[in-house]
């Protein structure tokens, strides 16, 4: 029903079921909240919306999109998932996120950010991990010197984030030490996400859901599971040339896990 639990623990409520239903009681349900209920998620949006106000007014973005074959990606997965427990199964956002790292090692330029009217690349790719919070809202968090970690380290890391971010958990260098953000609303049914980049950065990757689609390949025209790679980036400190390339190097090595 979409209805954002703000009891403990996510529980729904009285209250938050009069909202989403928008009826009469919902205005009362809103104001009767505790002020400590309301505070935190509205101060949270105050922010993104702040930053991202800032973003659209400041910086120039310019938008790209590839479409690339996932399968060699899945059956690779899939290979190396199937004698590990649950628990212990690697996720395909870390592919993703290591092939993104790899890719910028040679486009620094989209790896950094813009202060004082200049670039300043970055010692390291730190990403940030768009996370959407239980009681709305949005964090990006950093995966430190994620091109130099295993993938299986890099999906441990990425799910102990996403747990703490969710329970309020995080570190503070974690919210300053991103180079560029990587978003994902593949598993919410989007097909291609362009973002607006949170500065100082310089670019965001969209990476959108994994879908059967006729895919041609060396002359033959098959069905493959395919997904939408975007790029939104600073036109201060790239151009569509260089992001293109980048775009179509994470594609690439999206083809060639074994080498991730």
């Amino acid at each position: 029903l979409g209805i954002v639990g703000t009891g403990p623990g996510g529980l729904v409520t009285k209250g938050d079921v009069e909202e989403a239903a928008g009826g009469q009681g919902a205005t009362a349900a809103r104001e009767a909240r505790p002020p400590q209920a309301r505070e935190p998620r509205e101060a949270m949006r105050r922010a993104i919306a702040a930053a991202m106000t800032r973003s659209n007014r400041e910086i120039p973005h310019y938008y790209l999109s590839t479409t690339t074959s996932a399968r060699s990606a899945l059956r690779w997965l899939g290979d190396r998932n199937a004698q590990r427990p649950p628990a212990d199964r690697l996720i395909a956002v870390s592919l993703f996120v290591k092939a993104v790292a790899l890719a910028l090692r040679d486009f620094p330029e989209l790896n950094g950010h813009w202060v004082d009217d200049a670039f300043h690349p970055a010692d390291g790719v730190h990403p940030g991990i768009a996370i959407s919070l239980k009681g709305g809202g949005l964090v990006a968090p950093a995966i430190r010197d994620a091109g130099g970690r295993s993938l299986e380290d890099l999906s441990t890391a990425i799910t102990d984030l996403v747990r703490r971010a969710r329970s309020g958990r995080l570190r503070g260098s974690e919210m300053t030490d991103p180079t560029i953000t990587v978003s994902s609303l593949g598993d919410r049914g989007v097909d291609t996400l362009f973002g607006v980049i949170y500065p100082p950065q310089v670019a965001l990757v969209g990476v959108g859901r994994i879908a059967e689609r006729p895919w041609a390949e060396e002359g033959m025209l098959g069905v493959h599971p395919v997904v939408n790679l975007s790029l939104s980036a600073d036109h201060r400190a790239s151009d569509g040339h260089r992001g293109a390339l980048f775009l179509d190097t994470v594609a690439e090595l999206i083809q060639h896990p074994e080498d991730l």
